[in-house]
């Protein structure tokens, strides 16, 4: 089914590159006139300073896995095939013979494509011009060298590509004929799949992988080598693999990021236009309003219901493409799942109180280490990828399949999360939606309190744990408005002090925290002469503490979760009432706070 899909969407996508081409830089170019006469000298596309072109312009490149025979390429190829020059190392007869073969290519071109480009490159061999030249002084042995004649790049040509198609299919054709498994006519049949994809697109691999290889007896049914109990012809196995190599090279069809050691790669099937991608990740404001709007519309197009949505997770082993995962939904489903993670996932933000959808990416982010800026700089999410990111190496992908395909979420990570929260003491934005998240998802919880966990606070959310956090949230902005009234530097804030504490046992530091309550609200009363605010805070946490049988001691997993969620939206909602008063939108008997800015990272941006 997955090889059909890639077929499909071969024949669809206009984006495809060619059978038997890949891209590759090609170091040197060459021109030469309709009489196969050079025009200059070599040029080299090389440029150092632009990532991209590092060892020369990204071209279209004739291409079938080439091992330890002799296989030239047409028009565009190393040294030792385009011209017979010697490296150090290289053996004078095997290059000669690559030499010769490369130009028994092109007269063989020349011959069948007579209105194309090979005439003139053969005449470029045949008067003697290639043998005239001599290697550029930086040249190296795996620079490629394309031919170009009056200004057109030979390779890439309607001649070039007709011809290359016949000469690399015959290499890779098995001489024989039968059903293909993948189109279910009888065709000509491969021997093996014609191209492998370049290892920069398959995590893991250390050289280019294929995706189907069976070259020694002991890997195949019955020990047979080859695709022989595996058949496909070549116009199938031309299409998935050239389909597949453009959607992992694709950045708008495939991700990944570093130390996630997959690479996910999506197409969708049958005209719609739903993209996923800009939806979950991009957080595109026109994809998402028009998907959350779609059912109330009733606007719907019958074309989601007939589209599929196809998505392909690989891997790499040495020169092995690993399959880990392959998904194929209407795409009709997939939207319901997507909205199905705004509703659970997204949460208020603490310092503009408006509510927020975050992207894939930084939920992984968040949910590695924290580093704290220095003197009061920007902190730092640990990169993808480095040592110490204490990150799942999978979850970027296990997010992402929570997203599109409403998967269960990894067992272990709600607890690690809160594990980082404790250390870090860091709780933002996209935690607290990791955390919310994780808590509507947890296998165990009713429904009815599934609907309680809002974005925002919920008062008639009661468990312990939760109203707990928000008695926590209280506290701690008490003691900050007592230190700022009296123009006192707070070095430690209560709930930096004790916030790890509480998560494990809200009891112990609630229960002790209240005395440092009674004598903060003692100072604004008295000395600071702020009686109204210290009614104001103590009525707070009456109307809270009634609603506590008990205060929770030694909390379980999802209780913690529900104290950092307790606190996290109690402190959004003061400060939301604060700036709603402050805009005089709304009367509150909080005192003001000054501007507050939020703690920064220097690192928001995408490691992908």
């Amino acid at each position: 089914m997955l090889l059909q899909r890639l077929v499909e969407y071969a024949g669809t996508s206009a984006d495809v590159i060619p059978a038997f081409y890949a891209r590759k830089p090609v170091r040197w170019s060459l021109e030469i006139d309709a009489n196969g006469v050079p025009r200059g000298d070599f040029v080299s596309t090389a440029d150092k300073d632009d990532p991209q072109r590092r060892f020369g312009a990204q071209r279209l490149v004739p291409a079938v896995t080439r091992t330890v025979g002799i296989s030239p390429v047409l028009a565009v190829d190393n040294g030792e095939y385009v011209f017979g020059w010697l490296s150090e190392g290289a053996k004078p007869e095997r290059v000669a013979k690559q030499h010769d073969a490369f130009r028994a290519l092109i007269t063989e071109w020349a011959a069948a494509e007579p209105d194309g480009p090979g005439p003139a490159i053969a005449a470029f061999y045949r008067d003697g011009h290639a043998g005239k030249l001599q290697p550029p002084a930086d040249w190296s042995r795996g620079d490629l060298i394309g031919l170009w004649v009056d200004g057109v790049y030979a390779a890439d040509t309607s001649p070039a590509r007709r011809f290359w198609a016949g000469v690399a299919g015959d290499r890779k054709g098995s001489g024989r004929s039968g059903l293909c498994l993948v189109c279910g006519q009888v065709q000509p049949l491969l021997k093996t799949v014609p191209q492998q994809i370049p290892r920069r697109w398959v995590p893991g691999a250390t050289q280019s992988a294929s995706l189907v290889s069976m070259n020694e007896a002991v890997h195949g049914y019955e020990l047979q080598k080859f695709l022989t109990n595996t058949p496909i012809c070549t116009d199938c196995g031309l299409k998935f693999m050239t389909a597949l190599t453009g959607l992992l090279s694709d950045p708008l069809h495939s991700t990944a990021l570093s130390g996630q050691n997959a690479r996910l790669a999506w197409w969708v099937l049958g005209g719609s236009t739903f993209d996923p991608w800009a939806t979950v990740e991009q957080l595109d404001p026109t994809q998402i309003q028009n998907l959350i709007a779609g059912p109330a519309s009733g606007k719907e197009e019958t074309v989601e219901d007939l589209s599929r949505y196809c998505s392909l997770t690989v891997g790499g082993n040495v020169a092995r493409v690993v399959v880990r995962d392959w998904v194929e939904q209407p795409v009709s489903q997939v939207k319901d799942n997507v909205r199905a993670w705004f509703d659970d996932h997204k949460i208020v933000d603490a310092w503009t109180g408006d509510v927020v959808e975050v992207k894939v990416s930084q939920l992984a982010r968040a949910a590695g280490r924290f580093e704290a800026g220095r003197n009061g700089g920007p902190g730092t999410w640990t990169k993808f990828g480095a040592s110490g990111e204490h990150r799942p190496p999978d979850l970027f992908h296990r997010l992402l399949g929570a997203a599109l395909l409403k998967r269960p979420l990894p067992p272990k990570l709600l607890n690690h999360v809160i594990n980082r929260i404790r250390i870090d003491g860091r709780l933002d934005a996209p935690r607290a939606a990791l955390i919310r998240l994780a808590l509507r998802r947890h296998p165990n919880l009713p429904e009815h309190e599934r609907e309680r966990l809002t974005p925002t606070l919920n008062v008639e959310h009661k468990p312990p744990a939760y109203v707990s956090g928000r008695i926590f949230a209280v506290m701690d902005d008490l003691q900050r408005t007592v230190f700022r009234v009296a123009d006192q530097k707070l070095n430690t804030t209560f709930a930096e002090r004790y916030f790890g504490r509480a998560i494990d046992n809200p009891q112990v530091v609630i229960v002790s925290g209240r005395r440092n309550v009674q004598a903060w609200l003692k100072r604004l009363r008295g000395p600071l002469h702020r009686p109204n605010w210290s009614e104001a805070y103590e009525r707070r946490l009456d109307d809270l503490f009634v609603q506590l049988a008990a205060i929770p001691n030694g909390a379980v997993l999802t209780d913690k979760a529900q104290f950092i969620l307790g606190y996290h939206q109690q402190r959004a909602e003061m400060r939301a009432e604060r700036l709603a008063a402050a805009a005089n939108r709304k009367n509150t008997d909080l005192p003001p706070q000054p501007d507050d800015v939020a703690p920064a990272t220097d690192n928001e941006g995408d490691d992908a």
